[in-house]
C-alpha cells in the first residue's frame, strides 16, 4: 500500500506528500539495508585481509596436515512419505517427500597452533583461515559461513593487540546457535561423541569449551553426558591461542533447498542421535516419585511460548483426550524429565518448534506436526526428515495463521479439529498394521 500510494504520488507529480510518504517507506527498508551495510562490512574485511574459508573438503584432503581421524560408519539415512489428509496434501508433498542420503564416515581432526576469536569462538588456523566446522553446520554452503562471523571477529583478529590465553590441547562447542534448544542438541551435543573417539585412539583429553552462562538445560544435558560444566573452560575471552585445536565433524547436512526444485533440507545423522540417545538415557536418574508417570501420547502445548501458540488449544486437547492424550508444557519439566516424557512415548501431537528435537530421545513413535498458514523451506523439513530419518511415522497438518498476525513463520495457528482427528486415527491405524 506503501508503495502503491509513493508510485501513485509519482504519476500524478504530487510532490508535497513525498517527504510524508518517504519515510514510512524508508523505515520499512531499514532492516534490509543495516543487513545489506553489514554484508559489505564483513565482506570487505575478507576481501582485504584475506580470510579464506577451510571447508570440511579442505580437511579431508590435507588429511595428514590436519591428522584426521575416522570414526563409525558410512549410514544410508532412507525418508519415507509422510502421511498428510486433504487439503495440506498437495503443497506439503512438494517439500516434504521420500529421499535417500548417505553420509560418510564422521570424523574428528587437529588444527595445529590455532586460534579461537570473537563471541562465537570461530577457529582460525595457522594461516588466517576460518575453519567452517567450528561455527555452523552450513558446511555445504559456505557463502553462508559469512553471515554468522561479525565485523568484530574478524577485527580482533587482525587487528587486536592484546595477548591471547593459551591451551595446550582443547575443544569447543561454542556455536552461533547454541542457545536454541535444536541446535544445541543436534549441533553441539552429538559432536562429543567425535570428541570422545578422538580421546579413545589418542589417550589425550581435550579440554572442553562451553558457552558461559549456561541455561539449565544446557547444564542437565552435559551432565547427563558425563561432563560437569565446572570441569569445563567457559568462553570468556575474546581470543584464544590453542596449540591442538580438535575439530569433531557436524553430524548434519544442510541439503540444498529451493523453493522451485525438490530437495530434501536439512537431515541429521540418525547414527548421532541414536549414540547421544543411549548416553543420556544410561545416566538418567531412576524416578523417584509417581509423579514421573507419563502417558504413552503426548501433546505438547506452547501455551507458555510467545509464538507458534494453537489459538484453539483447548479444543484440540478436548478432541485429542478420548485416543488418551495428555497435554505437556515442556517449560514446566526439567531436560531429564523431558528425555523420560518422550523416551516412553509412543504418539505425540506438536505445533512445530524447538520441543520436537526431543523425538531424538525416543525409539518408536509416531509423529504427527501441527503447522500454520506460512511456515515453508527448511523450517517445513526440519522434523520432518529427523522424524523419518529415525524410522518414525510422520504426518503433518497445516492449520491456519489469524490474518492480522503478521510473524510469518512465528504466527500462532488454528488447528482444523476435523483433520486432526482423521489423522491421529489414521495414523493409528497404520502403526497397529505395522
Amino acid at each position: 500500500m506503501l508503495l502503491k500510494n509513493f508510485n501513485a504520488t509519482l504519476k500524478n507529480k504530487n510532490w508535497k506528500n513525498l517527504p510524508r510518504l518517504f519515510y514510512p517507506i524508508l523505515m520499512l527498508y531499514r532492516r534490509r539495508l543495516k543487513f545489506l551495510f553489514r554484508r559489505r562490512s564483513i565482506l570487505f574485511l575478507h576481501k582485504n585481509f584475506g580470510s579464506k574459508i577451510i571447508t570440511r573438503d579442505d580437511l579431508l584432503i590435507n588429511h595428514e596436515k590436519y591428522h584426521v581421524r575416522r570414526f563409525g560408519c558410512e549410514e544410508l539415512v532412507t525418508a519415507s512419505e509422510p502421511s498428510t489428509l486433504g487439503k495440506t496434501q498437495i503443497e506439503i508433498e512438494k517439500i516434504i517427500y521420500p529421499f535417500k542420503l548417505t553420509f560418510g564416515k564422521p570424523f574428528v581432526c587437529e588444527v595445529p597452533d590455532a586460534e579461537l576469536v570473537g563471541p562465537n569462538a570461530i577457529g582460525f588456523n595457522r594461516d588466517g583461515g576460518i575453519v567452517s566446522d567450528t561455527s555452523i553446520a552450513l558446511f555445504s554452503q559456505v557463502g553462508n559461513l559469512k553471515k554468522y562471523i561479525s565485523i568484530r571477529t574478524l577485527a580482533l583478529k587482525k587487528l587486536s593487540r592484546l595477548s591471547p590465553t593459551k591451551l595446550d590441547t582443547a575443544c569447543s562447542l561454542v556455536h552461533p546457535w547454541s542457545k536454541i534448544y535444536f541446535h544445541w542438541i543436534a549441533d553441539c551435543l552429538t559432536r562429543i561423541e567425535g570428541l570422545e573417539a578422538y580421546q579413545a585412539q589418542t589417550g589425550i583429553k581435550p579440554a572442553l569449551i562451553i558457552e558461559s552462562n549456561l541455561a539449565s538445560w544446557q547444564i542437565d544435558s552435559l551432565k547427563l553426558l558425563g561432563y560437569e560444566p565446572d570441569d569445563c573452560i567457559p568462553w570468556h575471552s575474546s581470543r584464544v591461542q590453542v596449540k591442538k585445536l580438535i575439530v569433531p565433524s557436524f553430524r548434519r547436512h544442510w541439503g540444498d533447498y529451493n523453493t522451485t526444485y525438490k530437495s530434501y533440507g536439512p537431515v541429521v545423522s540418525p547414527l548421532a542421535c541414536r549414540w547421544l540417545r543411549q548416553r543420556i538415557l544410561s545416566n538418567l536418574p531412576d524416578a523417584e516419585s509417581e509423579q514421573l508417570f507419563f502417558s504413552p501420547k503426548i501433546f505438547i502445548s506452547r501455551r507458555k511460548a510467545v509464538q507458534r501458540r494453537i489459538i484453539n488449544e483447548d479444543k484440540v486437547i478436548e478432541a485429542l483426550a478420548p485416543f488418551g492424550f495428555v497435554a505437556y508444557a515442556l517449560e514446566e519439566l526439567s531436560f531429564s524429565e523431558q528425555v523420560r516424557l518422550f523416551s516412553q512415548a509412543n504418539m505425540v501431537v506438536a505445533p512445530h518448534g524447538s520441543g520436537l528435537t526431543n523425538i531424538v530421545f525416543s525409539q518408536n513413535l509416531t509423529v504427527i506436526e501441527l503447522f500454520g498458514s506460512y511456515v515453508a523451506g527448511p523450517s517445513l523439513t526440519l522434523f520432518a526428515n529427523l522424524s523419518r530419518g529415525l524410522g518414525f511415522r510422520y504426518g503433518c497438518l497445516r492449520g491456519q495463521s489469524p490474518s492480522q498476525d503478521s510473524r510469518q513463520l512465528h504466527a500462532d495457528i488454528i488447528v482444523d479439529i476435523a483433520e486432526l482427528g482423521n489423522l491421529v486415527t489414521k495414523m493409528q491405524e497404520e502403526s497397529s498394521c505395522q
